[in-house]
């Protein structure tokens, strides 16, 4: 595997980042910094936000600044591209100074499209890989308030939505890069305990098959260990007690340096979390935690140095990655095979053909083959620890 320091690659993040109690409330003067002056603001956010009010202070600190603010709320937990394209035609039809996006990954990522899709025509779908269109031109200003600590879509240059039965990438754009980002930990106080694990661990997945990329650089590579770190302190800290705050704000921080450690590309995690998510229609979270040993255990012999990497920051010098992450994810919940989700033996191979198929991933320091990820699923199925799988 090359070395990440040999690797000459873009790393790209927002331009501007408030982080701490309260930085919800500083929109209009992260607004002012980015140069934006009053004028319409197109606030993206769900129900839930909205019932919880965590859109308030945002919404507040714009109005006092003198932006006019309309809103956007038909979103849903999976957004398909029917809802990005009712969020591109809103943005169109107002042309707003600026847009916000208050919430989890579906939010933002809407939020991050619409503003994307104002100048370029047609469907969002046509600027993903089931497309093939690039978008072109500049992106409307965006500041994301991000009300989960996991997706790390407030620092990524990459969207997804549902297609169908597919999920449809919108990956490597600069014009998806926030302008701006308000990192608040009070506003995930609120999270349910499921929540605040199935996010956690999406964002421990980013930064471990970041670091497994065979894309990785020396900065990505940065955000990779120090979002691992943060993760494997903090997170059982904060699925412990909701009002931890210190734990909160620690997992703010792994969750943004999850989202910039994206610039490296997700590896085989990803792509057996798609396949399950399918089928199962499980959280993305969720879906990331039950594939994430099984991935890692299976390019333990291809990048071994990388596994020490992970192992070394997970759980201390000489820790097993591999076990590590099976041990966090039983202790916040995480079932322990497939089969008891109520997936059925017979869809393991359709599932390996999709995952060769529609999710291949260059990138990892393995090859997916078919008869090595089959004999995988099946340890998944039946749970078989991931740590003992060799193939």
């Amino acid at each position: 595997m090359q070395a990440a320091h040999s690797l000459v690659r873009p790393f790209r993040g927002p331009s501007r980042v408030w982080y701490g109690l309260g930085a919800a409330a500083r929109a209009a003067e992260c607004a002012a910094e980015l140069g934006i002056a009053p004028g319409a603001a197109l606030v993206f956010a769900d129900p839930a936000v909205d019932r919880l009010g965590l859109a308030r202070e945002p919404i507040e600190s714009l109005r006092a600044a003198g932006f006019a603010v309309h809103r956007f709320s038909e979103i849903p937990g999976e957004p398909t591209v029917e809802v990005a394209d009712r969020g591109a035609a809103a943005v169109r039809a107002l042309s707003p100074a600026l847009i916000v996006g208050v919430g989890g990954g579906s939010v933002m990522d809407v939020a991050k499209l619409g503003a994307a899709m104002i100048e370029n025509p047609g469907s969002v779908l046509e600027y993903t890989h089931l497309g093939g269109r690039r978008l072109r031109g500049r992106a409307v200003p965006t500041i994301l308030v991000p009300t989960t600590a996991g997706t790390g879509a407030e620092a990524s240059q990459n969207a997804v939505v549902t297609a169908g039965a597919k999920k449809a990438f919108a990956n490597n754009y600069p014009q998806l890069l926030a302008a701006g980002v308000l990192l608040d930990p009070a506003l995930t106080v609120s999270l349910p305990r499921d929540v605040t694990a199935h996010t956690g661990l999406d964002a421990l997945s980013h930064c471990v098959e970041a670091l497994l990329s065979t894309h990785a650089t020396a900065l990505t590579d940065l955000q990779a260990v120090r979002g691992i770190e943060l993760i494997a302190e903090w997170l059982p800290r904060a699925y412990a007690a909701a009002g931890d705050e210190t734990a909160r704000g620690s997992m703010v921080l792994a969750a943004y340096c999850g989202g910039l450690a994206l610039n490296a590309g997700m590896v085989l995690g990803h792509s057996i979390a798609y396949t399950i998510a399918n089928r199962l229609h499980l959280p993305h979270g969720l879906s990331c935690a039950l594939a994430l040993p099984y991935a890692v255990a299976y390019s333990r012999e291809a990048a071994p140095e990388r596994l020490r990497r992970i192992g070394d920051a997970a759980g201390g010098r000489g820790a097993d990655p591999v076990r590590g992450i099976e041990v966090l994810c039983r202790d916040l919940g995480v079932p322990e095979a497939l089969r008891t989700l109520g997936l059925e033996r017979r869809q393991l191979g359709e599932m390996v053909t999709e995952c060769l198929e529609h999710y291949p991933r260059p990138n990892n320091p393995r090859p997916l083959e078919r008869g090595p990820l089959l004999s995988l699923y099946e340890a998944m199925w039946e749970g078989r620890p991931a740590y003992a799988w060799t193939s």
